[in-house]
């Protein structure tokens, strides 16, 4: 449900994406902040004091370690070997979304998977070119336990600011776990590969977004916030697989309901707002 990885040959804009595709150490590089005082408490942030203070520990080690190993990578590798870099990284995921696309009943997601990743193992070197992409198949589209979990009703619980891990909340906490048992390099991968892999992923994506997280800064007044409200709804763009937020049922309450005179008749109501179309004023 996350937005694809860009084919081989995309747009910087359209790699942009990072929101939804990013590894979880480095989704916490791109939204770390020294964090300032709250403009108002959120409802479903209770530990917000601690998530601020594990926010700014994130913080500190991007700028120290993360953004510059990702500038140094940007220099020394065209991009080109970048992409192809990203594209060899989708095509390894590919066990954790095909799992988690047919526990979903996504029938026509599990097909699309699994010949993407054939196309591109076979054709694409190993998964180094997105062939899929260049034959015309849709985007990628990103499967984890999490969403799984949302699909069947399980809800989110309040959000959380995990060491290292980023933006998150117990049922996506919960649902990293359970992945790393659909993944088969996890369990049969020596240890220093399963940890390059890891490390390549981070700043990979540290580096497609150097640019997003810098513009993120200078135009917030409070990034914690921003943040905050940012990841709750890309994560849930994630899991509608990007279609339109569903409006709000406007018609359950009556919002013409008024005092009315006790000569009102049986069934009367207020006329609609005039101009509005009939509908409610917002």
């Amino acid at each position: 449900m996350r937005a694809s990885v860009a084919g081989h040959g995309s747009s910087r804009a359209g790699r942009s994406r990072w929101w939804v595709r990013a590894s979880p150490v480095a989704l916490t590089s791109l939204w770390l902040l020294a964090g300032g005082p709250a403009h108002g408490q959120d409802e479903n942030d209770p530990l917000e004091p601690v998530n601020r203070a594990v926010f700014q520990v994130n913080y500190f080690l991007d700028r120290l370690l993360l953004k510059p190993i990702a500038i140094m990578y940007r220099d020394a590798t065209p991009e080109v070997v970048r992409q192809g870099v990203t594209n060899f990284l989708a095509n390894l995921s590919t066990p954790v979304v095909l799992a988690n696309a047919i526990l979903q009943g996504d029938a026509k997601q599990s097909e699309l998977t699994l010949g993407r990743f054939m196309l591109n193992t076979i054709l694409g070197v190993g998964g180094l070119v997105d062939v899929g992409g260049l034959v015309g198949m849709p985007e990628r589209r990103g499967e984890d336990f999490g969403q799984t979990l949302a699909i069947y009703g399980v809800g989110t619980g309040p959000y959380l600011m995990l060491p290292l891990l980023g933006p998150s909340n117990p049922r996506d906490a919960v649902g990293r776990v359970v992945d790393l048992a659909f993944d088969p390099l996890f369990f049969l991968a020596p240890a220093p590969i399963t940890y390059s892999r890891f490390g390549v992923q981070t700043v990979n994506t540290r580096e497609q977004n150097i640019e997003n997280f810098e513009e993120l800064e200078r135009s917030s007044l409070d990034l914690y916030a921003a943040v905050r409200t940012l990841s709750r709804q890309l994560r849930a763009n994630e899991i509608r697989n990007g279609a339109p937020a569903p409006l709000e049922d406007i018609y359950n309450d009556d919002l013409y309901q008024l005092d009315e005179p006790d000569d009102a008749g049986p069934g009367s109501r207020p006329s609609p707002v005039p101009g509005n179309g009939g509908q409610d004023a917002r």
